[in-house]
């Protein structure tokens, strides 16, 4: 029997090796979310309960009028929770198309509140308006600064005050997308080797969100890359090309 040996780079490299990165760090992203959804969700779901209370009329008291408002608001919450969440990993989107920075970030801010099991980090969000349109797809665009965002905050874990800065700044043909931490930054090793898969400097990490960042990036004709943060920590900068209309 022969046995082929394959380098390693070329299996790393090879479409099979980075979808089953991309669902791994998938799997990571939702079971975080999905705690953070059902923890969200379970005050709106109390308040329901109580008003179905077969045992008490609520609603004909003194206090009717308010419980009305805050079953109409915990519908509401339970409705735009949902909508979230399920548009996360909606159907791919078959073509490359203009996607709206400000609208990206936005809903990337939004879906980050989700996330638990990490650090209770404060998450700014500064745009500086008039940022043209970058070319990609939405979906796996929201999945790379998502997992940004992830590796940020488990960064950040014995950091005394954690924040976290999302930004964009646009240059003539791209747009950097940007996530700052003030954590203690990483040596130049770490760096060197943070994007390959698997490697970690945390206990039971997988050590897959960099390396499925800077795939989908790549799959965008963007870039990701680890920077010096402006006030000290790790800045990752997510370089997309804007977009284009075709001539007509």
């Amino acid at each position: 029997m022969t046995t082929v040996s394959v380098p390693a780079e070329q299996v790393q490299s090879s479409p099979q090796f980075q979808e089953a990165l991309i669902r791994a760090d998938r799997a990571t992203v939702v079971a975080s979310l999905a705690r953070g959804m059902a923890h969200d969700l379970r005050g709106p779901l109390q308040t329901l309960n109580l008003l179905a209370d077969p045992h008490s009329d609520l609603l004909s008291q003194a206090e009717g009028p308010r419980l009305r408002t805050a079953v109409g608001d915990s519908v509401q919450h339970l409705a735009d929770t949902i909508a979230r969440f399920s548009q996360i990993y909606a159907p791919p989107e078959t073509e490359i198309a203009p996607v709206i920075v400000d609208d990206l970030l936005s809903y990337v801010l939004d879906l980050q509140r989700y996330q638990r099991g990490l650090p209770a980090t404060e998450v700014d969000l500064r745009l500086v308006g008039g940022l043209p349109p970058v070319r990609g797809l939405e979906g796996p665009l929201r999945h790379l600064l998502l997992s940004l965002v992830i590796n940020a905050k488990e960064a950040l874990e014995d950091q005394g005050e954690p924040r976290i800065v999302l930004g964009a700044q646009a240059t003539p043909e791209t747009v950097r997308l940007t996530v700052d931490d003030n954590g203690t930054g990483i040596g130049g090793e770490v760096r060197r080797r943070a994007f390959e898969p698997f490697f970690s400097t945390r206990a039971g990490s997988l050590g897959l969100g960099l390396t499925v960042a800077r795939c989908l990036a790549s799959r965008q004709g963007g870039t990701v890359d680890l920077e010096d943060g402006p006030g000290g920590g790790t800045r990752a900068v997510v370089t997309l090309p804007v977009w284009r209309r075709a001539p007509v």
